[in-house]
């Protein structure tokens, strides 16, 4: 069993905090995740067409 899904809400904390430590690996360790899926969902590289419009909309309203 894998580790679970990216939430929306997530993706919107890695945003933020990337900005506040900028480097993956730290917003990895924070949230418990690697940095490489932090590094993906920051770059938005190879996530689906909903996701993106979910996070948009967070951050829009963030």
């Amino acid at each position: 069993m894998g580790a679970p899904r990216v939430t929306p809400q997530e993706i919107v904390q890695m945003h933020q905090l990337y900005k506040q430590l900028g480097n993956y690996a730290a917003v990895g360790r924070k949230m418990g995740r690697s940095a490489s899926t932090v590094s993906k969902y920051v770059q938005m590289k190879g996530v689906p067409q909903n996701v993106r419009l979910a996070v948009d909309n967070l951050l829009q309203n963030a």
